[in-house]
């Protein structure tokens, strides 16, 4: 019974996805967003840009069902994911301001709000007031939580780890509605999810930063992590959109494939590409121009 039942099992699953926005906005700081607009932005617009043109190019080809397994349902709710403290955690000891700013937006990003809002258009019934209340619902605990977090730094420090002592709950809940089997089937779908997941999320994104931005192109590997709130989405899906429901529990069991996959593999991959192009490799040409302008007055 209650509060085992809700700990433990997925009734209690938008509690938790209600904390962990509040925890996730308190994060969230205001002073730090314009550090990001120069790069941060146009980065991860270019990746998310890129990956729900592909999400809805993958509808008008495949449909609910997708293709070898692979549901539009789950489609959608992995390659538009991003898990922003592992971006985070990987970037800190390297990254420079507005690398750093960009987590903010990455938090955006990574909530089930953008998802959700596409997969609305999606469902048997459009978009209507079944989805404006779900995504207001997900807003009012995100937005409670920038607000309190911008008013006071305390309470930013007091929620900062809110989210690690709350993610073990949801994967208890997460479990609960996973069937082994059905989990054991799906291994092969979730292996090929993973390799489209980091072709999706890394090449425009990694094109963009070495080719526009000039950049070593780390960001773009160390934002290649699925979100454990990504496992979540598809059964709030479900839940304002019944067309959704028979994909439900193999889309749970690809994305938990990928987060483990992406999770594991993305502070390597970020390693690997830093032996490649060095973080202090674009701010030496910088140090380069400028001394070579100096000589020449």
């Amino acid at each position: 019974g209650n509060p085992m039942k809700d700990m433990f099992s997925s009734t209690g699953q938008m509690l938790i996805i209600g904390l962990m926005l509040f925890c996730t906005g308190t994060q969230l700081k205001m002073s730090d967003m314009k550090d990001a607009l120069h790069r941060g932005v146009l980065l991860i617009l270019v990746r998310l840009g890129v990956a729900y043109a592909l999400c809805a190019a993958f509808y008008a080809l495949f449909g609910y069902k997708g293709f070898l397994g692979i549901s539009f349902l789950a489609f959608v709710c992995a390659v538009t994911s991003a898990n922003a403290a592992l971006y985070m955690g990987i970037i800190s000891p390297f990254g420079d301001k507005a690398d750093k700013a960009s987590f903010g937006i990455m938090l955006i990003c990574s909530m089930p709000l953008l998802p959700l809002l596409f997969l609305g258009f999606y469902g048997e019934s459009g978009f209507g007031k079944a989805q404006v209340m779900q995504i207001v619902s997900l807003i009012i605990p995100f937005i409670l939580g920038m607000i309190l977090g911008n008013l006071d730094e305390d309470i930013r420090k007091v929620f900062a780890g809110g989210n690690a002592i709350i993610l073990p709950f949801l994967g208890f809940e997460f479990g609960s509605t996973i069937n082994l089997i059905d989990a054991v089937k799906m291994l092969p779908q979730g292996l090929l999810m993973s390799v489209i997941y980091f072709v999706i999320v890394i090449t425009p994104s990694y094109i963009f930063e070495r080719l526009v931005l000039h950049r070593p192109g780390y960001a773009s590997f160390a934002s290649a992590s699925l979100a454990g709130v990504a496992l979540v989405i598809p059964s709030m899906a479900a839940a304002s959109n019944t067309a959704f429901e028979p994909y439900v529990n193999s889309a749970v069991a690809i994305l938990a494939f990928v987060l483990a996959v992406t999770n594991i593999l993305c502070p390597f991959m970020v390693k690997f590409i830093l032996t490649k192009h060095p973080a202090d490799e674009q701010p030496k040409k910088k140090q380069k121009v400028v001394a070579a302008h100096s000589a020449a007055k």
